[in-house]
């Protein structure tokens, strides 16, 4: 992995990150490594709380909490009151997508590879509303088909859903190019970026996004429970009353009726963690101070070396090709249930994910059931050199 310090410095990242000295972990997919930061600013405020007390704590944090807004928007490229917070990603786009006013006979454009809770919220309205829902296949190389999207895009279209890079593959999709495309002034551009916030740039008005939501717990390595959401100011202007409207989100005008903020906070809950938000802040700045250009320098040497490694072992196959660039990868062992190659992988202490035919039915027919790697910057040579020794074990078994 010649020429690492070139991007960072990987000693003082992995220090910034103790868990990385235990164990091999591949899984930033599913959440990545907090840094020391982040676990310092939970547990700081935390403390306050108990010797201070909830209340007393906020108080004493409020200056501290709006930053991580207006971090959240530097990272992402909007502004501040274009940024909501949520408990998770899904949660944020279904409020988002809820709040879409569809006409009768409306057209939702959504690709294979996207979340299934987003799917989950597209077919419920399709159940209760008269629209369409129009897939957009994928080509061989594991992309979106942006002529086939071109071609479906109407007078009734008035949403595109798609992830900037898939949760069952790696591949990293056209996004930039499909936001591009011309769509009717009522059409807005549903992305989700759940593997792409702080594994790569990610600028929500270079894609043209209206909504952009991503978890804090994955590439971000931030705390659980923590999620955001950009929205544009079309978006804004477009979308509806949230299906649910909390204190934060309006006021009354006593009995007779209420309005609701014309900014993002419209969408947000008024009780949310402030020792978990405050994490979130933590770990936007970590990742601001080390540069997201480097991280993700990093991190595609590291998936390179580890795509390199498993084409080399016979038995396996790797499903992205290195020349695209992959967030990270996904493989199958001939003769093993991906299951039990996690399983005897964790045995060793070294962490990676199983994705079987309920994660990856809607990208696939018939499902597959295959293994996902996903190495973060802190992750060394000798982690990756105990992984590839022990696939090449398992496959000479």
């Amino acid at each position: 992995m010649a020429g690492n310090e070139d991007w960072l410095n990987l000693k003082a990242f992995r220090a910034a990150t103790p868990a990385a000295a235990v164990g091999v972990h591949l899984n930033a997919a599913s959440a990545g490594l907090q840094p020391r930061a982040v676990q310092q600013a939970v547990a700081e405020q935390l403390d306050l709380e108990l010797l201070k007390g909830p209340h007393a704590a906020m108080a004493h944090a409020a200056v501290r909490i709006e930053p991580v807004r207006e971090a959240v928007a530097e990272l992402l490229g909007r502004m501040p009151d274009e940024i909501a917070f949520g408990e998770t990603s899904g949660r944020l786009w279904a409020m988002a997508f809820h709040a879409l006013r569809l006409s009768p006979g409306a057209k939702i454009i959504v690709s294979r590879g996207e979340w299934g809770s987003n799917v989950l919220n597209i077919l419920r309205r399709r159940q209760l509303e008269d629209i369409e829902v129009a897939v957009v296949e994928r080509g061989r190389d594991g992309q979106l088909i942006v002529d086939h999207l071109r071609h479906l895009i109407d007078e009734r279209t008035q949403a595109i859903c798609m992830p900037v890079v898939e949760s069952a593959t790696g591949f990293r999709q056209p996004v930039e190019a499909v936001g591009a495309l011309p769509r009717p002034d009522s059409c807005l551009f549903f992305v989700d970026g759940a593997q792409a916030v702080g594994r790569f740039p990610v600028d929500a008005m270079a894609l043209n996004a209206d909504i952009l939501v991503a978890p804090a717990r994955k590439w971000l390595r931030g705390p659980r429970g923590q999620a955001l959401m950009a929205l544009s100011p079309r978006a804004l202007e477009i979308l509806g009353d949230p299906p649910i409207i909390d204190q934060l989100a309006g006021t009354t005008f006593g009995w007779d009726g209420y309005a609701l903020r014309d900014v993002s906070r419209r969408f947000e809950a008024y009780e949310f963690s402030w020792a978990a938000r405050l994490g979130l802040g933590a770990a936007i700045r970590h990742v601001q101070s080390w540069g997201i250009a480097a991280i993700a320098a990093a991190i595609d040497a590291r998936v390179a070396q580890i795509c390199q490694g498993l084409q080399a072992i016979p038995g396996v196959q790797v499903w992205e090709a290195q020349a695209d660039r992959p967030a990270f990868l996904t493989f199958a062992l001939a003769n093993h249930e991906a299951s039990s190659v996690t399983a005897r992988l964790a045995q060793s202490d070294i962490t990676i994910a199983t994705l079987d035919w309920r994660t990856t039915r809607l990208n696939f027919e018939p499902p597959r059931t295959c293994n996902r790697v996903a190495p973060h910057a802190y992750t060394t040579e000798a982690d990756i050199a105990r992984f590839l020794d022990a696939i090449h074990s398992l496959a000479s078994l």
